[in-house]
């Protein structure tokens, strides 16, 4: 009993000390939210409206100071283009939208909230291209209230706002594959399960990330208009860089190994994509194999898994004028792998002095090695090969376009928000192509920071 007694008196302790902190300030102020729907910046807003699902959104202010507002107070407020100088945003045409009190914020009695409904033209805006993007924008001004303050670090609110189609979002996909050469053989098949992801294009169009893998060689845009007739078109990424690269720099899982390297010497050196100004100029460290006078040496990348169609090799030479000198003779090899060979690459291998000696390849191959000699030792200080990754599967190959099958089904199901879509895929100089039967359902969105699950 004693003990219970002695938490009743802490706990009216500590009622009373909270009903203490419990009062209205002699002072009120409005501001805006500092929340910033996933902008990043406290005096910009992003909002997103979706089509379909209300072209309206409420915008407004607080008021602090007091824990029950007893009376109406207003905030007068100005479409202020200012406020967009130096941002990238542009002003919202005024025919883009209407606000339900041009003027001012009410904040009614009973609440600490006033707000106005902004309804976006479904004609003006849904028509506009960059409306999809984070482009328009109302630089709102707080300046007058009938309260005691307004906020002066919370004055401002640039509100950012952008549309997203009902289809935007990420899919669970269900897909069968099967890829035949040009006379009908089955050449592979496969059941994939993944996420893609599908982006606003306009009113009702999408794109998505992926087909059968993700990635940005295999988008495509779907139009659903016509639900029972859903539109497929490939669409070719306008920034895929196809161009050769130098892939002993950007394959990170390349094996060096050679026949010998001095132990102070770095043969990872040959690859750190340094450009020498000179054969003297040894950077962050070379190849060299002393001594080894006038004996034939070698390098050798090795890619493992990964197979290039490699265009362009390019040796710098190292020489320190002494133990180590330019070879006087060089060659190349690369492993065949189909008889597990090495075989000589017919072009001859430039043994010039303070120049990248460029021996031009057309192999397809997982590994390459150079072989060299002097009247001393051998160093190298740079060894770029250009090259193309080999796609692993038929399937990874470059694509040239997407048809829909006659007669099946390519649909969408509102009621399951799925799509069942079935079309061939072809890819460019190749004789073969896929058959693709998917399952999309729609799973979830992210919408100015919030993730929004299926609805």
């Amino acid at each position: 009993m004693k003990r219970l007694l002695i938490l009743i008196f802490v706990s009216s302790i500590f009622t009373a000390c909270y009903d203490d902190y419990r009062v209205d300030y002699s002072h009120t102020t409005v501001a805006f939210t500092t929340a910033d729907g996933g902008s990043g910046d406290p005096d910009t807003m992003w909002r997103t409206v979706v089509k379909d699902e209300g072209l309206n959104l409420d915008f407004g202010v607080y008021l602090a100071g007091v824990i029950e507002n007893n009376e109406e107070r207003y905030v007068s407020y100005d479409i202020d283009p200012s406020l967009l100088m130096g941002t990238d945003y542009e002003l919202l045409p005024s025919d883009y939208y209407d606000l339900s009190n041009p003027e001012e914020f009410v904040i009614p009695s009973g609440n600490i909230i006033g707000s106005v409904n902004i309804a976006l033209d479904s004609t003006r805006f849904l028509n506009d291209p960059m409306a999809t993007e984070r482009h328009y924008a109302l630089p709102f001004r707080l300046t007058e209230t009938n309260a005691d303050s307004i906020l002066s670090t919370q004055s401002t609110k640039v509100l950012v706002l952008s549309y997203m189609n009902r289809f935007h979002g990420y899919y669970d996909q269900d897909v069968t594959y099967t890829t035949y050469d040009l006379e009908g053989n089955e050449l592979n098949s496969g059941a994939i399960e993944n996420v893609i992801n599908g982006t606003t294009l306009s009113n009702d169009l999408f794109r998505t990330d992926g087909m059968i893998f993700r990635g940005s060689d295999y988008m495509m845009n779907v139009d659903p208009t016509d639900q029972d007739n859903v539109l497929l078109e490939y669409y070719p990424n306008p920034n895929a860089d196809n161009a050769p690269q130098n892939v002993a720099v950007t394959d990170e899982g390349v094996a060096l190994s050679t026949s010998y390297v001095s132990a102070w010497e770095n043969i990872n050196a040959i690859k750190d994509d340094y450009t020498p100004s000179s054969s003297t100029d040894k950077g962050d460290g070379a190849y060299g194999n002393w001594p080894n006078d006038d004996v034939w040496n070698w390098v050798e990348y090795d890619y493992g898994d990964n197979v290039y169609n490699f265009t362009l090799s390019q040796i710098y030479w190292w020489t320190d004028n002494g133990g180590i000198l330019i070879p006087y003779d060089a060659y190349m090899e690369y492993w065949d792998m189909d008889t597990e060979a090495w075989v000589r690459v017919e072009n001859e291998v430039g043994v010039n002095a303070n120049m990248f000696n460029d021996t031009e390849l057309a192999v397809t191959t997982n590994r390459l090695r150079m072989h060299f000699v002097a009247t001393a030792s051998q160093g190298i200080l740079e060894w770029r090969t250009w090259g193309t990754p080999v796609p692993s599967a038929e399937e990874q190959s470059a694509v040239s376009g997407i048809t829909m099958l006659d007669g099946e089904e390519n649909s969408y199901d509102p009621e399951s928000s799925t799509f069942t879509l079935n079309y061939r895929i072809d890819y460019e100089f190749n004789d073969f192509y896929t058959i693709v039967n998917s399952n999309l359902v729609w799973r979830n969105r992210i919408r100015d920071g919030v993730n929004e699950w299926r609805r």
